[in-house]
């Protein structure tokens, strides 16, 4: 059924928390269970083609022109969700009907995600992995705008750091699942793709079952949101100067870790000499030893952050690691030295996110727009996937294809990012 959109308040529709006096509320171990089990399957399949799989299937089809192709891919799914989360995250406040806000967007996500990944999977040419790439990036930016206005909905406050805790470890063992699944299903093109969407898929299910009793329409007034409101929502009034730093530090950062991220398969065909199916492979096992490291990291970090009381200084040096690993990978072109690259890459990665969403919480600008503020910093986290493609075609363009020399820019932009962190005055 196709979700019905209001024009206004419904007064007699309740808002979620008088209902929940009336139905009983799920536990909350289960809540936040369901949702760790739903983030795990929606980050398995978002996150997996881009780092891993999209590559093995741009290869397959066109070995000559695969870099051109893989940046087209991951450019053309990265614009389609920039352009519309925004969007479907509005559209699903305002959606009335029987199956409430919320569960519409996740379930029609994860389905429409789903297809999607079995046309990538399916495709005879570049172009149809385009067509399905970007329907898959369509349904899981709308099953996130379903999925993230539930935390602080409906999560108790006391449980929210330990949730957020939790999917951050959930992620990082998605993207570990994701690459294993991709290496042992280069031979099955369409199971390599659709599996992580089936996951989802599940994951969504069980989520949408719990929350049933308490996902409804809000009876609260909802602004405005047309044309000039959307557009508004990707920027913020001049001035801004901590939050605005931040932002392009978040933004360089990113740009140099997707960088890598995106192209690592093919720097282990053309510079280390391997084929697909064993770059593969090695992806597999370098995630495999990282995971580890990324979530001990990620824990140290934010304990000794927050004992020290120090934000920028974590972040610079994060900034600076993910440049040391980017030279190592630029000056060791080897199976070896690939290793030691991405475990350095993951140690900054751990350390930088740590502390950047507290920074970027920090420094919003107005207090009673933080929702836009946040949109507007979720918007840089997103960039990178458009831009990385960019740049590694007009790098590797003018340097016939060597991936030291792109990994030496990228090592420039992740000091750049460094240097741009510490231009936030009032954060510690």
């Amino acid at each position: 059924m196709t979700p019905r959109l209001d024009t206004g308040p419904d007064p007699r529709l309740e808002a979620p928390a008088a209902r929940g006096a009336v139905r009983a509320a799920p536990r909350a171990g289960v809540l936040v269970g369901a949702l760790v089990l739903a983030a795990f399957g929606l980050y398995l399949a978002s996150l997996t083609p881009p780092i891993a799989t999209l590559a093995v299937r741009t290869a397959a089809l066109d070995a000559d022109g695969k870099t051109v192709a893989l940046s087209t891919v991951v450019l053309a799914g990265a614009v389609a969700t920039i352009a519309t989360l925004p969007l479907f995250g509005a559209l699903s406040d305002r959606t009335r009907g029987r199956f409430g806000r919320r569960r519409p967007w996740l379930l029609g996500g994860a389905l429409v995600g789903l297809l999607g990944l079995a046309v990538a999977g399916a495709a005879p040419s570049v172009a149809w992995v385009v067509v399905g790439w970007s329907t898959a990036s369509l349904g899981y930016g709308a099953a996130f705008a379903g999925f993230l206005p539930l935390i602080p909905e409906f999560v108790p406050e006391h449980l929210r750091a330990r949730l957020s805790g939790l999917i951050g470890f959930v992620v990082s063992i998605a993207v570990l699942v994701g690459v294993v699944l991709g290496s042992r299903l280069v031979a099955a093109p369409v199971a390599m793709l659709a599996l992580p969407g089936v996951v989802a898929l599940l994951g969504v299910l069980v989520l949408t079952a719990v929350v049933r009793r308490v996902d409804g329409p809000s009876g609260a007034e909802r602004s405005r949101f047309g044309v000039r409101e959307f557009a508004g929502s990707y920027w913020l009034r001049t001035g801004d100067h901590d939050f605005a730093w931040n932002w392009v530090s978040r933004l360089l950062l990113g740009l140099a870790y997707v960088g890598i991220q995106t192209y690592a398969v093919f720097h282990l065909t053309d510079t280390v000499g391997m084929d697909v199916a064993a770059a593969a492979g090695r992806l597999a096992q370098v995630n495999a030893a990282s995971a580890p490291v990324g979530i001990a990291c990620f824990v140290l970090t934010g304990y000794l952050s927050d004992r020290v009381g120090r934000r920028r200084s974590f972040a610079a040096v994060g900034a600076c690691v993910v440049a040391a690993a980017l030279v190592v990978a630029a000056v060791a072109p080897s199976s070896g030295g690939f290793l030691v690259a991405w475990l350095v890459l993951t140690v900054g990665q751990a350390v930088y996110l740590t502390v950047d969403i507290a920074i970027a919480a920090a420094v919003v600008p107005d207090a009673a727009r933080a929702g836009k503020a946040m949109s507007v910093y979720q918007v840089a986290t997103l960039l990178p996937n458009v831009a990385a493609p960019v740049l590694a075609v007009g790098v590797l363009s003018v340097t016939g294809g060597a991936y030291p020399p792109y990994f030496a820019v990228l090592a420039v932009v992740a000091l750049c990012a460094a240097a741009a962190v510490l231009r936030v005055r009032h954060v510690h």
